[in-house]
């Protein structure tokens, strides 16, 4: 578990800091997710929360924003996106990986869109950008999805390898 949160913590922050080079700095593809949804599909959710609490308020503390609404919208937003794919993941629907990982994408932007309206910038025009986020959420969540299974493909080998290594 402490990998687990150091990974996501290392990957949130520098994500965090390199993206604030672009000209929309709010963009972020949330790469620290990946830990996140592997946990969900591990059937790990609270271990997924705790994570994505404790890299929000590690980002937070590192990029000295701690105080400041982005570290509000990354919980607020955090948790939703937990919330959605273990609904999602449990729903029996049959969700895929990439299915759940969308589903968490779209949630995190949407609850992020609903707080910046009700905390931030108390108008409705705020919801103008619902299809752009809808449409960066199917991307990005997509994108972790696909992270997610490369990585876990190439430790499930290397585990294999080990395994027969001790044989």
């Amino acid at each position: 578990m402490a990998f687990l949160t150091a990974t996501a913590c290392s990957i949130h922050v520098v994500e965090n800091l390199v993206m604030r080079l672009l000209p929309v700095p709010f963009l972020r593809l949330g790469l620290s997710n990946v830990v996140v949804l592997y946990l969900i599909l591990q059937h790990k959710p609270m271990s997924a929360l705790l994570i994505n609490v404790t890299k929000a308020v590690v980002g937070g503390a590192v990029t000295f924003t701690l105080l400041s609404p982005s570290t509000l919208l990354s919980l607020g937003g955090g948790t939703a996106a937990v919330l959605a794919m273990y609904l999602a993941f449990k729903s029996g629907f049959g969700f895929s990986e990439f299915g759940i990982s969308v589903t968490g994408a779209i949630a995190h932007n949407l609850a992020q869109l609903y707080l910046v309206q009700k905390l931030i910038l108390p108008q409705a025009r705020v919801f103008m950008l619902t299809p752009l986020l809808i449409l960066l959420g199917l991307i990005s969540g997509m994108i972790i999805a696909w992270l997610m299974l490369l990585v876990q493909s190439k430790y499930d080998r290397s585990r294999l390898t080990q395994n027969e290594a001790n044989q």
